[in-house]
């Protein structure tokens, strides 16, 4: 970990494990790689034990830690959200039954509340980036704090070839009540004055995982072979089929079954983007392609999700952020997948009318229906002992509690008495380090306490976070 080059007055060390940083700055730790290679195509494979050394070998029982931060727009319907009954015998709330494969690794939260994180008029733009650094932007200037996730990312330096991915699927921002409009569209923050934008496009994606090189890439011999398949048509994987016959014939029957299974993931994601228009490209130069794009949102919500797994699979990176939408009038104006005409922001403020909570509490459903796909797909590959769900922390929110109220803590509903709060989810055990397959209700604890709790499982020796996280979030382990 390098945590001295860590500083945001966002977040604290514990002095003794910062002290011992500095004496022992972290170098880059060089694993043992397996690539495929021919021309300018390449593709980095998972670890495969068959090809470690004894040393690697012993050093690969421990597998990577990853983190997710899932960003949901414009708050829940409570009634439908939250669970009435607790503990391990809890049942599924009907917003949250597709977790129903997964109830006994997710960890379901009420109580909590990040009240330091919103503004007086409980703003949307202040709302996305408050759910991953707890504490509320300012206005005009951009100013807020590190965020959670880029904790972690600049912990691991230069582990993973990309230090962290940022992935939405819709683009559109705005500034609400004068906020920068830059607060509305990311959750991803360096710094407390650096956002990190994130990509829509499934394409671009693609390229910086498996390309060989990033989207601003200047290779040009790389460009050439991506222009090539493009025009032919072809899979990065007819470039390197030869190495990869090569490489099965080397590999144990376990790294065999691992290696067939990730290249049909890599196939089965260009074939998904080439089917919806998106076959891969890079202008050398250039960061973004916006017009690049899945026009269908369910399609393009789906290729995202496989590109992410994907991106775990070959540990390129270890850290991500993940929007469904951005919040307020940024979200969608209408469902037509789900066969449901209104605006998202708008019902949202729904004055309590339970009609118009029911519509709401359909497109929450329909976003726990993409999430609890992404469990489905990190549970289903294999990592030793576990799953990469396992080896995860997936955290799950929004920038509100509940949008008529524009709060971030618990809210009253008529005809509901169980416990609410901010609506958070936790998926996935950090190695088997938390506690899941529960309710946990909470008397008002601090969402920042809960963070500092999860970057101490992932070996962060964090003690204070955003404005009022001063002390790990207990009953966790």
């Amino acid at each position: 970990m390098s945590i001295a080059r860590i500083h945001d007055a966002n977040v604290g060390f514990d002095p003794q494990a910062l002290a011992s940083a500095r004496r022992k700055p972290g170098r880059p730790k060089l694993q043992r790689r397996a690539v495929l290679r021919a021309a300018a195509a390449c593709i980095a494979l998972p670890t495969l034990e068959s090809l470690l050394s004894p040393a690697e070998a012993r050093a690969f029982g421990a597998q990577p830690l990853r983190w997710v931060s899932w960003f949901l727009p414009c708050g829940v319907w409570g009634p439908s959200w939250f669970p009435t009954t607790t503990g391990v015998d809890y049942e599924l709330s009907p917003t949250l039954a597709p977790l129903a494969p997964f109830k006994k690794k997710v960890l379901v939260f009420a109580g909590l509340q990040n009240t330091p994180a919103v503004n007086p008029q409980g703003s949307h733009g202040c709302g996305p980036p408050g759910m991953t650094t707890c504490r509320q932007g300012q206005k005009p200037a951009i100013n807020v704090g590190i965020s959670v996730d880029q904790v972690y990312a600049q912990a691991l330096g230069t582990t993973t070839r990309i230090p962290s991915m940022q992935l939405s699927v819709v683009d559109t921002t705005f500034s609400d009540v004068q906020y920068p409009a830059v607060y509305n569209g990311t959750t991803a923050w360096a710094s407390a004055t650096q956002p990190l934008p994130p990509v829509i496009s499934p394409g671009q994606v693609f390229d910086q995982l498996f390309a060989g090189h990033t989207a601003a890439s200047t290779d040009v011999a790389a460009q050439a072979a991506l222009a090539k398949r493009r025009a032919l048509r072809k899979s990065v994987l007819d470039e390197v089929t030869s190495e990869a016959n090569s490489l099965m014939q080397r590999l144990g029957t376990t790294d065999r079954a691992k290696l067939d299974e990730y290249l049909t993931s890599v196939r089965a994601a260009e074939v998904a983007i080439t089917q919806s228009g998106m076959t891969p490209s890079c202008d050398a130069g250039t960061t973004a392609r916006p017009a690049d794009k899945i026009a269908d949102v369910p399609m393009r919500t789906k290729a995202l999700i496989d590109l992410m797994v994907l991106a775990f699979q070959c540990d390129a990176t270890r850290v991500i952020n993940f929007q469904q939408a951005n919040g307020g009038h940024s979200s969608y104006s209408s469902f037509p997948w789900i066969n449901l005409n209104v605006d998202h922001h708008g019902i949202s403020h729904h004055n309590g009318d339970a009609n118009k909570g029911a519509q709401l509490a359909k497109i929450d459903l329909w976003e726990m229906t993409n999430f609890a796909y992404f469990l489905q797909k990190m549970d289903a590959v294999t990592e030793g002992n576990g799953t990469m769900l396992d080896n995860s922390l997936v955290f799950l929110s929004n920038e509100l509690s509940d949008g008529n109220a524009h709060n971030q803590g618990a809210t009253k509903y008529t005809n509901f008495t169980g416990p609410t709060g901010k609506p958070i989810v936790l998926a996935g055990s950090a190695g088997g380090k938390l506690n899941t397959g529960r309710h946990a209700i909470y008397n008002d604890a601090s969402q920042a306490d809960l963070f500092i709790a999860l970057l101490n499982m992932l070996d962060v020796p964090v003690t204070t976070f955003g404005t009022a996280g001063t002390a790990p979030l207990t009953g966790l382990t």
